[in-house]
């Protein structure tokens, strides 16, 4: 077999050897002493008591997202591949520095050869390593691979470690606005069992969690007056959208599209007393999104962006090495307009399915619970007396409006290219956060949340 050719590797890994177990507990400890340590700096403030119970909740499930790949994917899996690419980086470091940057900063194109990899080294899975955006991540894992002695459950422990302090950022900026109770809250951001199974260990998810939520963080400490933006913030969110653009690109435009209907609500909110200036203003705005929108769906990017769709959903519904567990919506044309006629369907299924009678195996009984959950917080919101005043707080908060545009964005990308259910409960897990804010904020808790933050 010529060596120069990708080439798929046969997954033979050992997990638990003793230095794996040893150095595993050892950096566990640690994580939970610093996070320990976080909290009695701040035991005056009371809901600083979810903090450890956050990262506890998250290394629990990220333990079972480990298990779930190395007992029934039986060491395979995408995570698993991940953390193979980077530990082959790691062995290229230690036999060729120069070549080891070299892949970290080279072009994604490889021409369907190895660059670099030899028989020292190792060779990354070629479904790995043919994948730019997969790669990437063996990429970043592979700085957690010079400290961890290539430990795949330690790499894990302290992503979930990383993901559950952007959760807690995310949590706080949340917490300011005064609309939920801290438990409400918790439950909302820090104790979703998917989104902390899916979006915790080496994956895709995890990376894309953790920069959408520090991108929000730091474009809402910019956008907000009654913070004081750095330079540190907006490289912060150079940094987080260009992850998001080499790993999945549709999520620029879940992150970026809902700003200006976030930033139409804060003008009018801010010039509530200027009806006149209020109103051009917001009609410059609906007239530059509309027209952006336009000019972006005649744009290659769109293009690509309905190829790339329409391939993943094609191979999805058609390729039965997926397994059987899947859902239909019905699409035949992937035209602009065939993908406007799919967005309801498309919305509902990455809103709330899989439904608990789609869901009855071992993998997706969380998730069709956590639908049962979804729907019923979606029919008290519209079932409510005070609907109105409900919709009319989402329609004027700056942040509960770009959560509804960005959820309602995320579902559609999430139910129209997943087609598997497998694969949909992963894509869906970041939009759930945002969902249960705007199904339960409350412009009561104004009233009665303390105002110490």
């Amino acid at each position: 077999m010529d060596k120069s050719a990708l080439i798929s590797v046969d997954r033979n890994f050992e997990f638990f050897t003793p230095l794996d177990i040893i150095s595993s507990l050892f950096g566990l400890t640690v994580l939970l002493i610093i996070v320990y340590q976080k909290r009695r700096r701040h035991i005056d403030l009371e809901y600083y008591g979810y903090y450890p119970i956050a990262f506890l909740f998250k290394v629990l499930f990220v333990l079972a997202n480990c298990t779930f790949y190395i007992v029934v994917y039986k060491g395979g899996g995408d995570s698993i591949g991940f953390w193979d690419g980077a530990v082959k980086l790691n062995n290229l470091f230690w036999s060729d520095p120069v070549a080891y940057f070299s892949e970290i900063f080279s072009n994604p194109e490889h021409g369907g050869q190895y660059k670099n990899f030899n028989s020292v080294t190792g060779f990354p899975d070629g479904t790995i390593y043919g994948e730019p955006s997969s790669f990437f991540i063996s990429k970043i894992v592979s700085i957690f691979t010079f400290f961890t002695f290539k430990g795949y459950l330690l790499i894990s422990l302290i992503i979930a470690y990383i993901t559950t302090n952007a959760s807690w950022k995310l949590y706080e900026m949340v917490r300011n606005y005064k609309l939920h109770s801290d438990r409400v809250l918790a439950f909302a951001i820090l104790l979703i069992p998917s989104l902390s199974f899916w979006c915790g260990g080496i994956s895709k998810d995890s990376i894309m969690w953790i920069c959408l939520c520090y991108f929000i963080v730091n474009l809402y400490r910019i956008i907000s007056p009654e913070y004081k933006s750095s330079i540190v913030n907006w490289i912060a969110i150079v940094i987080c959208l260009y992850f998001m653009y080499r790993i999945r690109s549709f999520m620029l435009i879940v992150a970026l599209a809902p700003v200006l209907f976030a930033y139409s609500a804060r003008i009018k909110r801010t010039l509530s007393d200027n009806k006149i200036k209020r109103f051009f203003i917001r009609s410059f705005i609906i007239l530059f999104t509309v027209t952006g929108i336009l000019v972006f769906f005649q744009s290659s990017i769109s293009e690509e962006l309905i190829q790339e769709a329409a391939v993943i959903n094609n191979d999805m519904t058609n390729n039965e090495t997926y397994g059987d567990n899947r859902y239909d919506l019905g699409i035949t044309d992937y035209s602009l307009g065939g993908m406007l006629r799919a967005a309801p369907n498309s919305i509902i299924a990455g809103l709330y399915r899989p439904f608990l009678w789609e869901s009855l195996s071992v993998s997706l009984i969380l998730n069709g619970l956590e639908s049962m959950i979804l729907l019923y917080l979606t029919f008290k919101f519209f079932f409510s007396k005070n609907v109105l005043q409900n919709i009319k707080l989402i329609r004027e908060h700056e942040f509960l409006i770009y959560s509804f545009f960005l959820l309602i964005i995320l579902a559609y990308f999430a139910g129209f290219t997943s087609i598997l259910f497998g694969v949909l409960v992963r894509f869906k897990a970041p939009l759930i956060p945002f969902l249960i804010i705007v199904l339960t904020a409350r412009l009561e808790y104004t009233k009665t949340k303390s105002s110490e933050i």
